[in-house]
């Protein structure tokens, strides 16, 4: 017996997640959005990240240049929805409890030295675990390379940042 499947049409503004995912309105100036308050523990697990993260053989990054990140994080996150709040503080608290076990240590990455941060993160990364230091990861190195230092640093070409009637 063959039963007819009911062709129906879905209203997307009746899911629950179609507005969290909607492409923001034209003329949706992100930098004149309301901001919201962003978790100091979410700020400070990112400070932790970000000091492993960008570590390099020469030890920790520039305090200054992690505050300036830090900050600019706060504005990102702050103009952002909740759910990306809420995701990306999950992300980091996960990666502050976690991490430092794939390299036998406890109890958190904050107790860790950079060195062994960044060892904690590229070992979680390389597990099953790994999505959780994607999110963060991504976020902050779109941040960092946008530091006018990192651009010196790495030659960073920023044409991309010219207005769409800028010629060449």
């Amino acid at each position: 017996m063959h039963l007819p499947i009911a062709q129906e049409k879905h209203d997307s503004s009746a899911l629950p997640l179609a507005g969290a995912l909607a492409p923001p309105e034209p003329g949706d100036a992100v930098h004149e959005r309301p901001r919201h308050p962003v978790s100091p523990g979410t700020l400070a697990r990112a400070r932790v990240f970000a000091e492993g993260l960008f570590s390099t053989e020469d030890g920790a990054p520039d305090p200054a240049r992690i505050e300036w990140l830090v900050r600019e994080l706060e504005d990102f996150l702050g103009r952002a929805g909740g759910n990306a709040r809420l995701v990306l503080g999950a992300c980091l608290f996960a990666c502050n409890i976690l991490a430092p076990l794939f390299i036998r240590r406890m109890p958190t990455l904050a107790d860790l030295d950079p060195e062994s941060r960044a060892l904690a993160l590229e070992r979680v990364e390389q597990t099953a675990f790994g999505p959780i230091a994607l999110g963060p990861k991504a976020i902050l190195c779109m941040i960092w390379f946008e530091h006018p230092d990192t651009q010196r640093e790495t030659h960073t070409e920023v044409s991309c940042l010219r207005s769409p009637g800028d010629s060449q």
